[in-house]
């Protein structure tokens, strides 16, 4: 019966979050009552998931440049170009 009941639990608190989640509002208002009551927890939370978030790109991009997939695309388009219908768009 614990159980069941915690599985209940875990399961209202998901839909809580999914609720939560889907109105930017909703979403800005729980933050802020976050911040509100617990700013020293709140604030550390997020240098810790901003900092793992900036490493994880930087990973992602240094594996990228070392790999060679980026490169520089330079597409010039001249100044006249003919339309289809056969006339000149400037």
């Amino acid at each position: 019966m614990t159980a069941l009941l915690l599985v209940l639990a875990v399961l209202a608190a998901v839909a809580g979050l999914g609720w939560l989640c889907l109105s930017p509002i909703r979403l800005g208002a729980a933050g802020a009552v976050l911040v509100a009551a617990h700013p020293l927890p709140t604030i550390a939370v997020t240098a810790v998931v901003t900092a793992v978030l900036t490493v994880a790109a930087g990973r992602m991009a240094y594996r990228s440049l070392r790999e060679g997939g980026w490169c520089l695309v330079t597409v010039q388009r001249a100044a006249f170009a003919v339309s289809r219908t056969g006339g000149v768009t400037p």
